[in-house]
């Protein structure tokens, strides 16, 4: 009896660790696409929105050239961009 008293403890924990290891996948997940999106912003709306972030300027440009979104669409296909 008191073997499967710890076997059901043992259990039960187990899938509070699984279930909690994967909300934080999925928040990770909502947050890098969220940053994706955040990083399109100017670096002054940025800061209004994060206060708290402590990033400089020009390591906010490095982030977003490395990290931004980038439209699939060349400019060559643009009209307004060809002359």
């Amino acid at each position: 009896m008191m073997v499967l008293l710890i076997l059901l403890i043992v259990l039960f924990v187990e899938i509070m660790i699984i279930i909690s290891w994967k909300s934080k996948v999925i928040a990770e997940a909502r947050k890098a696409s969220q940053d994706e999106t955040d990083l399109r912003l100017t670096y002054k709306r940025y800061k209004e929105l994060y206060p708290d972030v402590t990033i400089s300027y020009s390591e906010y440009k490095q982030l977003q050239a490395r990290r931004a979104y980038k439209k699939a669409v060349s400019s060559m296909k643009i009209k307004r961009m060809v002359r």
